[in-house]
């Protein structure tokens, strides 16, 4: 029987995940993995510099359980890799009949 597409945002809704979240977290593991790679540091040496197990920074690069990887703990390790910080808000949608 072959596979059936899957609607990402559906597939996601059902599991109770935030897709925005979740390619959000994408994003700033793809930052921390170049910037790793671009100073040449192997994810003991940054595990190190971090203050976590190199299998936690393997998890967190190889997006294991990325739903629970907290925006705190990305932000850290991008924090001690030099990068800094703004965060912006806009808005996507209205929200007139959210308690409709």
């Amino acid at each position: 029987m072959p596979w059936e597409k899957v609607n990402i945002e559906q597939w996601a809704e059902e599991l109770g995940v935030n897709i925005n979240e979740l390619r959000q977290k994408e994003q700033l593991i793809k930052k921390i993995v170049r910037s790793r790679k671009r100073f040449g540091l192997t994810q003991g040496q940054l595990a190190e510099m971090v203050g976590v197990s190199q299998p936690r920074i393997a998890q967190i690069e190889n997006r294991t359980k990325i739903g629970k990887i907290s925006f705190d703990v990305l932000f850290n390790i991008l924090g001690v890799l030099g990068h800094d910080f703004k965060i912006t808000t806009r808005k996507v949608r209205d929200l007139e009949n959210v308690n409709a």
